[in-house]
């Protein structure tokens, strides 16, 4: 009648409504659980049933007769996490139907193997054996915050249809570049655009995309900002270069990095170092790109 392991990693709900909540039950022993439950009513659409006593909390999984009506006897009851085993968290702001939300508050609390979850519409769900990807997300800052690392949780706070994943981000502040390269810094500094939030104490600082006129500066860009220059100006600058794929050789780059580059125009690549996204790419690029990281990288997930 259980159609899953209950050791198998990520176990969620697929939706919310498969879950009832069982308030003030009188004892959290598993016999007593399944001896209290056994024979009872449950709605059509009940799976689980998050029990409560005090503080403490279990989680059961029911079945019942394939073919029931609006209500139906359990037939039988299961304890899939103990109270011990159970951390109940009250978080108004977590959409229980997403998996990736579920994920951040379990990271928050290691020591549970479920972490119970009522969240926003005072919905209940849970995440048992968590166990999410992990996904670097590495950016040159700034401007802040990372814009790659605000569309990736963007697109994990939404999505129901992809497994638990936990941003991590990784970044390297191209001012901190730029005082490692030079000493004493330069007086004058060329950064790719206006939109990269540069101000740096002690250095005047241009913009590539005003196309301003031409100074003895550093630039502090990339192969494409070097491109630009030669066509504006007919040569190259001197450059404390910023390109991701430098950073990435000597960290953490790998299958599960997604990173931006300047020389992809639209779409996704996958390169040894990363899956990267272009500079300025749209929620669906990013979106394409965490799909493709799943895909390769393989993410167990146990939907019930």
């Amino acid at each position: 009648m259980f159609a899953f392991e209950p050791s198998a990693p990520n176990v969620t709900p697929t939706r919310y409504r498969q879950v009832a909540l069982s308030t003030n039950v009188d004892n959290l022993d598993a016999d007593w659980l399944i001896k209290h439950f056994s024979g009872r009513e449950a709605y059509m659409r009940t799976r689980f049933i998050v029990a409560r006593c005090g503080g403490d909390s279990a989680v059961l999984e029911v079945a019942r007769p394939e073919d029931s009506g609006l209500f139906s006897r359990i037939r039988e009851v299961r304890v899939l996490a103990p109270p011990n085993a159970c951390r109940y968290v009250v978080a108004p702001a977590i959409d229980t139907a997403v998996p990736s939300q579920l994920a951040r508050l379990a990271m928050e609390h290691p020591r549970a193997s479920c972490i119970v979850v009522e969240g926003r519409y005072s919905h209940v769900s849970f995440l048992l054996n968590p166990a999410p990807l992990v996904l670097n997300v590495f950016d040159v800052v700034p401007p802040f915050p990372s814009k790659l690392l605000d569309q990736v949780q963007r697109v994990l706070d939404m999505a129901e249809d992809l497994p638990p994943i936990v941003a991590v981000p990784s970044f390297v502040d191209s001012r901190e570049e730029l005082e490692r390269a030079c000493n004493p810094l330069p007086a004058e500094v060329l950064a790719p655009c206006r939109g990269a939030g540069i101000d740096i104490t002690g250095a005047n600082a241009s913009f590539l995309d005003e196309r301003p006129s031409k100074r003895d500066w550093i630039l502090l860009g990339c192969e494409r900002s070097q491109q630009i220059h030669r066509w504006f100006y007919g040569s190259a600058a001197p450059i404390v270069d910023i390109c991701p794929n430098r950073f990435l050789d000597g960290r953490l780059g790998g299958a599960q990095t997604i990173a931006r580059c300047c020389l992809i125009q639209e779409g996704v690549e996958e390169r040894s170092r990363a899956t990267y996204v272009p500079w300025g790419a749209s929620l669906a690029e990013v979106r394409e790109a965490i799909d493709r990281i799943v895909r390769k990288v393989g993410v167990p997930w146990t939907r019930t």
